[in-house]
Protein backbone atom coordinates (compact mmCIF):
# COMPACT_ATOMS: atom_id res chain seq x y z
CA UNK A 1 0.00 0.00 0.00
CA UNK A 2 1.39 3.40 -0.97
CA UNK A 3 1.58 6.09 1.65
CA UNK A 4 1.06 9.76 0.92
CA UNK A 5 3.68 11.99 2.50
CA UNK A 6 1.88 14.73 4.44
CA UNK A 7 4.16 17.30 6.02
CA UNK A 8 1.35 19.22 7.67
CA UNK A 9 0.35 21.08 4.53
CA UNK A 10 -3.28 21.80 3.85
CA UNK A 11 -5.04 20.01 1.05
CA UNK A 12 -6.89 22.09 -1.51
CA UNK A 13 -10.68 22.02 -1.36
CA UNK A 14 -12.85 22.65 -4.38
CA UNK A 15 -15.58 25.28 -4.27
CA UNK A 16 -18.24 22.60 -4.71
CA UNK A 17 -16.91 20.58 -1.75
CA UNK A 18 -16.73 23.70 0.42
CA UNK A 19 -20.32 24.71 -0.40
CA UNK A 20 -21.58 21.19 0.37
CA UNK A 21 -19.82 21.22 3.74
CA UNK A 22 -21.28 24.61 4.62
CA UNK A 23 -24.77 23.49 3.66
CA UNK A 24 -24.45 20.40 5.86
CA UNK A 25 -23.17 22.49 8.76
CA UNK A 26 -26.01 25.00 8.52
CA UNK A 27 -28.91 22.56 8.08
CA UNK A 28 -30.06 22.59 11.70
CA UNK A 29 -29.07 26.16 12.53
CA UNK A 30 -31.74 28.79 13.10
CA UNK A 31 -31.60 32.38 11.91
CA UNK A 32 -29.50 34.39 14.39
CA UNK A 33 -31.95 37.29 14.37
CA UNK A 34 -35.72 37.11 13.93
CA UNK A 35 -37.07 38.96 10.97
CA UNK A 36 -38.19 42.49 11.77
CA UNK A 37 -41.79 43.47 11.13
CA UNK A 38 -42.21 46.07 8.42
CA UNK A 39 -42.90 49.58 9.72
CA UNK A 40 -46.51 50.74 9.34
CA UNK A 41 -47.07 53.13 6.49
CA UNK A 42 -48.13 56.57 7.66
CA UNK A 43 -49.04 58.66 4.72
CA UNK A 44 -51.94 60.97 4.10
CA UNK A 45 -54.28 60.57 1.20
CA UNK A 46 -55.14 63.52 -1.02
CA UNK A 47 -58.72 63.65 0.39
CA UNK A 48 -57.50 64.18 3.97
CA UNK A 49 -54.91 66.77 2.94
CA UNK A 50 -57.51 68.92 1.12
CA UNK A 51 -59.95 68.83 4.09
CA UNK A 52 -57.66 71.07 6.17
Amino acid sequence: MAQINNNGTARSVTTKDFNERVKRALVDKRDPQPRAKPAPRRFQTAARASAN
